[in-house]
């Protein structure tokens, strides 16, 4: 993300690659993840894979390919003109040699863990003989001794290393595949890469990749290394953390697009002092690379959600009811969208305010499909009126008199014989009518005046045999969404328990 903010405020291309040269774990589900997971957040490549090389109209590039294990033949050169200029040579070393060292410099406590340089000083003749056997070999690169490096990084700033913390890397494997760190350095001259952003676990590779730059005869890209994402413990956040997820699973569950790169815009960079909701434009405006944080920002499951709710909370009803189509299908009949919009416009009307993400509105919705369950809110507020079963009673006879609409069909197979329902903002509102809630109101309230009844006291035993809860959108709102039918039916139901459990 921050790569794409520094070449969209720059004026430069984004450069999407693919570094698929771990083929245990470069498998074509990850790949979608990357390309479509991005497409959803909006982070547009310039040059990138799944364009025509050289099409700029659909963004293309003129340096590809830009799958690493399409450019093997580029890295074996690379190789070996490190290898013929002494940059790197052949290590014979075995995994169980290794593993052995490893072992050894644990067991003497030693300040530095590493490869040892066995094959570092081996003369032609042994190499000659060990080439002659057959010997497997990596290709290492020789690291300079006791040399201080100093780079300046756009975020840390002006930092020296001396190479004796580093060891003799592995460039490429004995299959010839090269590793992150020499093939990289490639990839980024034969691409023309001026800016890299990445995290600061990259720092020291950084050091390593500024020596291959400088024995290729490159000039090393600018870097900048932003802080890690920690999670609530303050370790560096996991997969296996509390709430996190891949790209593609906050997609599918509902999670808007833009409320998510707002809010990862956000871990260790500020948009101003007074806002933390902005557009991806507004981003690039005013981003810059060195205002981002040295420290790890923290991954708050409880912010995402609130972020994601005032982007809801944003859209029109008509924006709200498109984005949730999908999980409001998956619970109503096939032509509910066509036959009912209007209804399940005000559906979504009442519940804009009271969700995070798009998939918590087909639970929501179940109340209004079948008759629910009481909770044990809804059971204490019915139990603590002493009259609630006459008041039932009495509502639903109310209710039976007023030219309400009937209710959506609870029944998938009865879809014909719904009645579609008035917007609330566009439907008509003559004092003999009671097809809007502000309408039904004013009946209910007269009901209840005229036969002495506190509405306060009503309101929640009533909602909750209708709904089953205490919770949900005004109680209007819920006789209105409900209709005339299910309404009746719902509280003579809940009226008849009372009185079987009282006699």
């Amino acid at each position: 993300m921050y790569n794409w903010a520094l070449a969209r405020s720059l004026g430069g291309a984004f450069v999407l690659r693919i570094e698929d040269t771990d083929q245990a774990r470069s498998t074509d589900e990850s790949l979608q993840i990357i390309l479509k997971g991005l497409a959803w957040l909006g982070i547009d490549w310039d040059e990138g894979p799944e364009f025509d090389a050289g099409d700029r109209t659909n963004g293309g590039g003129d340096y590809g390919p830009y799958y690493q294990m399409q450019r093997l033949d580029r890295y074996q050169e690379a190789a070996d003109k490190l290898l013929a200029s002494g940059h790197a040579y052949r290590c014979y070393c075995t995994t169980e040699r290794m593993a052995a060292v490893r072992e050894e410099q644990k067991a003497n406590k030693s300040s530095f863990l590493g490869y040892d340089g066995h094959c570092r000083d081996l003369t032609d003749e042994e190499r000659a003989a060990k080439d002659a056997e057959g010997v497997p070999s990596n290709l290492r690169f020789r690291m300079p001794k006791d040399r201080v490096i100093k780079v300046n990084d756009l975020i840390r700033g002006d930092v020296e290393v001396n190479t004796t913390q580093l060891d003799d890397w592995v460039m490429v494997r004995p299959d010839g595949v090269p590793l992150y760190n020499f093939a990289c350095v490639v990839d980024d001259v034969d691409m023309k890469i001026t800016h890299v952003v990445r995290g600061e676990e990259h720092f020291l590779n950084g050091i390593k990749q500024y020596l291959v730059f400088e024995a290729l005869g490159h000039e090393c890209p600018d870097y900048a290394h932003i802080p890690l994402i920690l999670n609530q413990k303050g370790g560096k956040l996991s997969k296996r953390d509390p709430g996190v997820k891949s790209t593609l699973e906050y997609r599918d569950l509902g999670y808007p697009p833009e409320a998510v790169f707002n809010y990862i815009a956000l871990l260790g960079w500020g948009f101003s002092a007074d806002r933390d909701v902005f557009t991806r434009d507004e981003m690039v405006e005013v981003f810059k690379i060195g205002n981002v944080g040295k420290a790890g920002a923290k991954f708050d499951v409880t912010k995402l959600h609130w972020m994601c709710g005032e982007y809801i909370r944003q859209w029109s009803v008509d924006e709200c009811l498109t984005r949730c189509r999908q999980w409001l299908l998956a619970e109503l009949p096939e032509d509910a969208w066509d036959k009912h919009k209007a209804w399940l416009r005000n559906f979504v009307a009442c519940y804009q305010e009271r969700v995070e993400v798009l998939s918590e509105f087909p639970d929501k919705i179940q109340w209004l499909l079948k008759d629910p369950e009481l909770d044990d809110a809804a059971k204490k507020a019915i139990k603590k009126r002493k009259d609630s079963a006459t008041w039932f009673r009495g509502f639903a006879d109310l209710l039976e008199t007023l030219p309400m609409a009937a209710s959506f069909p609870a029944d998938r197979g009865d879809a014909d014989e719904a009645v579609r329902l008035p917007t609330k903002e566009d439907a008509p509102e003559p004092e003999s009518s009671f097809a809007t809630p502000a309408a039904l109101e004013r009946a209910a309230k007269q009901w209840a005046e005229e036969r002495e009844i506190k509405f306060g006291h009503f309101v929640g035993p009533v909602r909750g045999a209708l709904t089953g809860t205490n919770k949900g959108p005004g109680f209007f709102d819920v006789v209105f969404l409900l209709g005339k039918e299910a309404c009746v039916r719902r509280l003579r139901k809940q009226a008849d328990v009372l009185e079987q459990a009282s006699e």
